[in-house]
């Protein structure tokens, strides 16, 4: 059942982060660029969006897989 509570957590942070990388919003976008590179632009601040949405969204599924 543990896994299966991580699976869901996963992919509900993927898909926001996935609304991070599509919406760019300003302030979060800021944040992303705060903590990785201050000269970071709006695009690869998007794409590294983009890696660890899809990072966490593989982590869901497996869980999924080994929880079933």
């Amino acid at each position: 059942m543990g896994y299966i509570i991580g699976a869901v957590a996963c992919i509900l942070y993927a898909a926001f982060v996935y609304y991070v990388a599509i919406k760019k919003p300003p302030a979060i976008i800021r944040l992303v660029k705060k903590k990785f590179n201050k000269n970071m632009s709006d695009n690869a601040a998007a794409i590294v969006c983009y890696v660890f949405a899809s990072i966490a969204l593989a982590g869901g599924i497996v869980l999924f897989i080994v929880g079933a």
